[in-house]
């Protein structure tokens, strides 16, 4: 699973494929965090601490003359969804998953 995760990010020159590298690690330790059974609460308050990282990456995509747009903020959140739903959370909305997002 953890292969396909942002595939179209890392396929696209616009995006650096370091710091989607870094974005997939978060997400791949996001997934570990949630292989326990959580109550969903949990579920977003471990994505909300997911996304503060992400969040403070914001400046590094820029200085590599990239950002963390609409596209990549679409990407992200299907990874966190394929990632939540693997681990069995069917119940978790993708919206309520990346509220915290600042991109």
């Amino acid at each position: 699973m953890f292969s396909d995760l942002l595939l179209p990010m890392f396929d696209d020159e616009y995006y650096p494929d370091i710091l989607v590298a870094e974005i997939k690690q978060l997400i791949e330790k996001f997934s570990k965090s949630i292989e326990k059974s959580l109550i969903d609460m949990d579920v977003y308050r471990l994505a909300d601490g997911v996304l503060v990282q992400i969040n403070e990456m914001k400046p590094q995509f820029e200085d590599l003359d990239s950002s963390l747009d609409d596209t990549a903020a679409d990407y992200i959140a299907e990874a966190m969804m394929m990632v939540v739903q693997e681990q069995g959370y069917m119940n978790i909305e993708m919206e309520e998953l990346i509220a915290n997002r600042e991109w």
